[in-house]
C-alpha cells in the first residue's frame, strides 16, 4: 500500500481531499486486513459506548490504517509493535455534547495550575481546528476518566495488542482539512 500510495500523491491523479478519502477514510485498515470483522466490531463498540445512532463516521487513521504513518514527522515509519490504534469519531452531536460538558465544568473550575493551563491552551488550539483530544480535557473532568476508562477497557486485547486511542471531529470538513495539510506537507517533500 505504501508504494501505491506515493505513487498516487506524486502522480496527481487525485487531488487532496480525494486521497484522505481513499487512503484514510475508504477500505479496510492494515492491522485487520485478514480479519474485516474485527474492524466492524472495534467501530460498533465505539459507536455503542458513545451512544451512536450509527458508526459509518468512525474511522481508524495512523499507522494501524496504513501500514506505515503518513505524518512527515513520522519519516513514513512502518507500524510498529508499540504503534497505538488511533480511532476517530466524526459527529457534531458528540462533540457538541462533550463541549457543553466542558463548558459547564470550566465555569465552576478553580484556577488552574501551570499544567493545567498548558494542557488547556492545548486543548484550545485542537479545539479551534474541530476537534477534541481527551489527553488535553481538564484534569478533573468526569468525561475524562469515563473515556480513558473506557479505551483502557478495549485496550491490548481483543482487537489487538495494541493500545487503541480516541478523539472526536466536529464535522468531516475538520477531519478531511486535518489529513490534506499532512498530505500536502508529503506533496511538498516528494522530488
Amino acid at each position: 500500500m505504501k508504494d501505491k500510495f506515493f505513487q498516487d500523491i506524486s502522480s496527481n491523479i487525485y487531488n487532496d481531499e480525494e486521497i484522505v478519502e481513499k487512503y484514510i477514510m475508504s477500505g479496510t485498515p492494515y492491522i485487520f486486513k485478514d480479519n474485516e470483522d474485527m474492524y466492524y466490531d472495534l467501530k460498533k463498540e465505539l459507536g455503542n459506548f458513545f451512544t451512536l445512532s450509527n458508526f459509518r463516521n468512525i474511522f481508524m487513521i495512523g499507522s494501524a490504517k496504513m501500514g506505515f504513518s503518513i505524518n512527515p514527522i513520522n519519516d513514513f515509519r512502518c507500524i510498529q509493535d508499540d504503534s497505538d490504534i488511533d480511532m476517530v469519531i466524526i459527529d457534531e452531536g458528540l462533540f457538541d455534547l462533550y463541549w457543553t460538558q466542558l463548558f459547564e465544568f470550566n465555569i465552576g473550575i478553580k484556577p488552574r495550575s501551570e499544567r493545567e493551563d498548558s494542557l488547556y491552551k492545548k486543548f484550545l488550539d485542537y479545539f479551534f481546528r474541530g476537534w477534541m483530544r481527551p489527553d488535553y480535557f481538564p484534569f478533573h473532568y468526569a468525561g475524562k476518566r469515563d473515556w480513558f476508562d473506557f479505551f483502557s477497557r478495549i485496550s491490548y486485547g481483543k482487537y489487538d495488542k495494541r493500545k487503541i486511542t480516541g478523539a472526536i471531529y466536529r464535522n468531516e470538513y475538520f477531519f478531511k482539512k486535518y489529513h490534506e495539510k499532512n498530505i500536502k506537507a508529503i506533496r511538498r517533500r516528494l522530488p
